[in-house]
């Protein structure tokens, strides 16, 4: 979860009708909560956390901002040992002296125990503070170092003042050392038994090439260097003195530790495993990280086998609700999946392959987040609706295969970086038109950008709890925003759009099924795949992107459905026991002015509402 510093209502007030209340302008907590004296251990030996989030640390030219984070083994160890040595302090300390106090411990506790549940398995990289937790490949076609640290640098990390932007060149020359110890991590992995499939090594490949290939002055990291210094309004001759240290760093230290990167990746490719061991299941210890992803993940005491049938039962009950709807279109032959791609396919639903189609999708996307923002007033309390700029951009060419079909970034915590809504256009064929609204208010409105905007109403929290990431909360609240967006008559004049949600959340409830099906039930990669496009009909571009996606975050796609039903289980209630005076504006500000959390917890919120 990543919230900039608003201000607004009380975070932890109960009433959120309260009127907005001017706070301090400052980013941080003053000192005064015991919690934020953990902040500063964790977040040095998470610089990238840090600076994603925009920490003061990291700003102009702050020393989180110089380095990557170290993926050498001692390097997670002192990671894992810092989230231990956290939760020791966080044991150790006074009782709180208030409610929110209370709460606040209660979120950095939990967070810190979803870093240290499988804290024993000694392969892979642990964050709590990302949505992916325990990831066992530190390299893989979808996120890693390659990919993530380079991602952070073109789009989070602050490029404002001369001085960030020798942070920022200091830390491309840091790329030899810093990838060594990646390496230095993936043969410990190795000789831990950790061997990712070869499938996701094969795919990883195309990645680390693109940054390769081509002048060092086109890189895209260096055309982001340039682009952004501009935008911050920085001296021409700044600019460009730092464009040519940067362009030079590239070919000199930056490239050269990729290609070495490349070749131990490539070395590794007659051992990957093949696609029958896909599943985590086929790693060492792997049965008990899943278990530990599941729970830290998905937010349940569920086993897996549990998870497997229940999605099971939804797939059932929502392939029955778009049964009913493609009747009524007059498409009563074949399978769901075959009635959907034979919508999906009809030129009337498609974009054209094109620069020109693209740019139309993106203006269709964006008059589609507007028209949500439009509807604020009806879900959330006046004191509670965003201001926060929502920016609508395409995954970048070169990251784009491995990526997802849509994904958000959130502000920085200083205000200064709006939240990204990204859309992979990827394969114009695979993005059908009646699928956009949904993708689009699960990312932006009243999805995770609303979630995100509303939490960073958090003002003086402490640091912990506002970069707090809960992927059960934050990916359950965007499935249950798109369905809200049903309930306020976002499709009262579009039944493919009706249909494009309903698919999409068939697709969340097939996750449940295939993600483990892969990692407990021991299927094949071929096997999930075919599976997932049989109960979904969607593209079998995205299918194959998905399928790779849980290998690479297992666990990590169960927290949509898991999360959506419990806080559709959570309104009932809430509704139930407020009768005839419940407001649905208070549910939902009870459920997110107080940020990412378990769900238990925000159970406990709501009971006490």
């Amino acid at each position: 979860m990543k919230i900039t510093r608003r201000t607004a209502v009380s975070a932890f007030a109960i009433t959120p009708f309260t009127p907005a209340v001017a706070k301090s302008s400052r980013v941080l907590a003053d000192g005064s909560s015991p919690l934020d004296s953990l902040a500063d251990g964790l977040l040095k030996v998470l610089p990238e956390t840090a600076t994603y989030n925009g920490v003061p640390a990291s700003l102009n030219g702050g020393p989180l901002a110089r380095r990557m984070d170290d993926y050498t083994p001692a390097g997670e160890a002192a990671v894992r040992a810092a989230y231990r040595v956290a939760r020791q302090h966080l044991a150790a300390l006074q009782p709180a002296a208030s409610d929110r106090e209370v709460l606040y411990r209660n979120v950095v506790g939990a967070t810190l125990d979803n870093g240290l549940r499988s804290a024993n398995v000694p392969y892979g990289r642990i964050n709590p503070f990302h949505f992916a937790g325990h990831v066992p490949y530190v390299v893989n076609q979808l996120a890693g170092p390659h990919i993530d640290g380079l991602n952070v640098m073109m789009e989070q990390q602050s490029l404002q003042t001369p001085h960030a932007v020798d942070a920022w060149i200091e830390k491309l020359t840091s790329f030899p050392k810093a990838f060594a110890g990646v390496i230095e991590k993936i043969r410990a992995d190795r000789a831990a038994g950790c061997v990712p499939p070869r499938i996701m090594l094969e795919k990883t490949l195309p990645v680390i090439d693109a940054f390769l290939a081509g002048r060092a002055e086109d890189q895209p990291l260096i055309r982001a260097l340039a682009d952004r210094m501009a935008a911050a309004g920085l001296a021409g001759q700044t600019r460009e003195a730092a464009v040519r240290r940067a362009t030079l760093a590239l070919e000199r230290q930056a490239r050269p530790a990729f290609a070495a990167l490349r070749a131990e990746v490539a070395a590794l490719l007659p051992i990957g495993r093949p696609d029958a061991e896909a599943g985590l299941w086929a790693q060492p210890e792997g049965s008990a990280l899943y278990a530990a992803n599941v729970r830290a993940l998905g937010d349940t005491r569920m086993s897996p086998e549990e998870v497997h049938r229940l999605g099971l039962e939804e797939v059932a009950r929502i392939t029955a609700q778009m049964n009913d709807l493609l009747a009524k279109q007059g498409l009563t032959q074949g399978s769901i999946g075959a009635r959907m791609s034979k919508l999906a396919y009809d030129p009337a639903n498609q974009f054209a392959d094109s620069d020109a189609g693209r740019a139309e999708l993106l203006d269709y996307v964006r008059s589609k987040v507007r028209m949500a923002e439009g509807l604020y007033a009806q879900f959330l309390p006046e004191a509670l609706i965003p201001r926060q700029a929502l920016v609508v951009k395409r995954v970048p060419v070169a990251t784009q295969n491995g990526a997802p079909g849509g994904f958000y970034d959130g502000p920085s915590l200083d205000g200064t970086r709006p939240g990204i809504y990204w859309i992979n256009l990827r394969d114009m064929a695979a993005v059908a038109r009646f699928r956009l609204p949904t993708l689009s208010f699960h990312e932006g409105v009243p999805g995770h950008h609303t979630q995100g905007a509303v939490a960073g109403m958090l003002g003086e929290a402490p640091l912990l709890v506002r970069i707090a990431s809960f992927n059960a909360y934050q990916e359950g609240w965007a499935l249950y925003a798109e369905q809200l967006m049903a309930e306020l008559g976002a499709y009262a004049d579009d039944p493919l759009g009706d249909l494009g949600r309903l698919q999409d959340e068939l697709f969340r409830a097939v996750r449940l099924v295939v993600d483990t099906g892969l990692h407990h039930k021991r299927w094949s990669r071929e096997q999930a795949i075919q599976t997932m496009q049989d109960l979904t009909g969607i593209a079998a571009t995205r299918v194959t992107a998905e399928v790779e996606r849980y290998m690479a975050w297992p666990g990590q796609a169960l927290g949509y459905k898991l999360g959506q039903l419990r806080l559709l289980e959570l309104r009932q209630a809430f509704l139930k026991r407020n009768g005839p005076h419940a407001d649905l504006r208070q549910f939902h500000a009870i459920v997110l002015e107080a940020g990412p959390m378990p769900l238990d917890l925000v159970a406990d919120r709501l009971r006490t509402s």
